[in-house]
């Protein structure tokens, strides 16, 4: 499991909208933009996924929790 999936399984769990996720980032002072969650939900074998770092994932969770 990687943090592309850590991040998808939260947001159907918490059945979470691009809005609302945009807004848990931002509650820990990071901006992000539609495009950037889309990219980083698309699915593995996606040629335009993006990488979520470790860092990332850590802002989402600190705005999350």
């Amino acid at each position: 499991m990687n943090n592309n999936d850590i991040l998808r399984r939260t947001r159907y769990t918490f059945d979470l909208s691009d809005d609302q996720m945009i807004q848990v980032f931002a509650l820990a002072d990071h901006a992000t933009t539609r495009a950037e969650i889309s990219d980083w939900l698309k699915k593995d074998d996606h040629p335009e996924q993006q990488q979520l770092y470790d860092k990332e994932l850590a802002i989402f969770l600190n705005g999350f929790f």
